[in-house]
């Protein structure tokens, strides 16, 4: 049961409304997108919502679990069990402040008196949430860089070699190092230039090279804001993306300039596309039989001769990628990744823009506020201020040692 449209519901009708009666309401005000449909903070949303229903419904049926259920006690259990998975701190900490969300959201609403999550009976169970101080976080350091980027330079190379006997090896080694590239020179949000299952706006689909101008060393993103944003691409990184693109050949700008090389992926988007177009599915298949099978072409080759957009890199495939690279290029990492990760690229830029230009112009770079940019950094800023402390003490203490010297004379 729901209140009805233009009629006030009373305390007693709000308590016993059910609460996937309304999710949909509070997934479609946090969404992104059209009609609030997408978004990484909806999906996940969605999920840990339902996953806390689910604790509640016991052997009922999850409609029957109604907004009076919603107690401080329940929460305090549900507290509890997140915290016995055996997950992180800082994971069960998030998992919890999504049905936070939802029960501020409900509050709001008038299907709740309160907000029962955020009384601190209910979160007692939880673990200590300490935060991740400044220089915690993973941060390329310029030896790890430089590592990466000589393995994938020296493999590109050689790949692009033999490029006549293996388009397939040579294009995967050029993607990989333009990825690399990017990463480490630009900053940008692995979200801005890869793919989101979760997100179907443009601008999350994956950088385009209708996005990229190497003439003006700058890319076009959708930023955090929502908002498209020109941001720079230095140097170092443009002929990385020269040589895929020559090796690609994409037969226009919409292609991606990352893209995804996994088989069962390109085939199934090359089926679909000509399916569309009114190819048969046998048709389709003896296309694809008689070009890949009988080696007349790889089958990243069929997009570009039918002009069909492979799909892009997804964020998901960046990391897996990034895993095989540090490990190929032997990097040891002690940290909870155990590999380079994509947001340790952005934070090794901004660690670099901090120490040479400041805080304000790294949060221009990397489109941030210098507030937030202080706060991440914080460490470098006290580190600088342990020396200039050093310095001040050493100074004076020899202004001291004459003073005593001058005494005992």
């Amino acid at each position: 049961m729901t209140p009805d449209e233009g009629h006030t519901a009373t305390a007693s009708e709000a308590a016993t409304v059910s609460v996937l009666d309304v999710l949909e309401d509070y997934l479609t005000d946090k969404g992104k997108g059209r009609d609030g449909e997408s978004g990484q903070y909806r999906r996940h949303a969605d999920r840990e919502v339902n996953r806390f229903v689910e604790f509640l419904v016991g052997d009922r049926p999850t409609s029957s679990v109604v907004f009076e259920e919603l107690t401080v006690e329940a929460l305090r259990e549900y507290a509890r069990y997140l915290s016995r998975q055996g997950w992180t701190e800082g994971t069960v900490q998030n998992y919890y402040a999504h049905v936070s969300g939802f029960c501020g959201w409900a509050a709001r609403e008038g299907y709740l008196s309160g907000n029962p999550a955020q009384r601190r009976r209910a979160k007692e169970p939880l673990p200590e949430d300490t935060g991740r101080k400044s220089g915690e976080q993973q941060a390329w350091s310029t030896e790890q860089r430089d590592q990466l980027l000589s393995h994938v330079d020296e493999h590109a190379h050689e790949a692009v070699d033999d490029v006549a006997t293996d388009r397939q090896a040579a294009l995967k080694a050029c993607r990989d190092r333009a990825l690399v590239y990017v990463l480490c020179f630009t900053g940008v949000r692995g979200a801005e230039i890869l793919a989101d299952d979760g997100d179907d706006r443009r601008g999350r689909d994956g950088l385009r090279w209708a996005d990229v101008s190497l003439e003006t060393n700058s890319i076009q993103v959708l930023g955090k804001s929502g908002k498209w944003d020109d941001r720079p691409l230095p140097e170092p990184a443009v002929p990385s993306l020269e040589r895929v693109r020559s090796v690609l050949e994409p037969s226009n700008d919409d292609w991606p300039v990352f893209t995804t090389l996994d088989y069962p992926t390109l085939l199934e988007a090359f089926t679909q596309a000509m399916t569309a177009r009114g190819y048969d599915p046998s048709e389709v298949e003896a296309i694809r039989h008689e070009k890949v099978t009988e080696g007349e072409a790889s089958l990243i080759e069929l997009p570009a001769e039918y002009d069909v957009a492979p799909p892009a890199l997804t964020t998901h495939g960046a990391r897996t990628i990034l895993k095989r690279l540090t490990d190929e290029a032997g990097i040891d990492l002690d940290d909870k990744h155990g590999y380079l990760a994509p947001h340790g690229a952005r934070r090794g830029v901004g660690e670099v823009l901090v120490r040479a230009y400041g805080h304000a112009e790294a949060a221009r770079y990397l489109d941030n506020s210098e507030e937030i940019v202080r706060e991440h950094y914080s460490h470098i800023e006290a580190g600088e201020l342990a020396d200039r402390a050093e310095a001040a003490f050493a100074e004076h203490d020899q202004g001291n040692q004459g003073d005593r010297t001058t005494d005992s004379e």
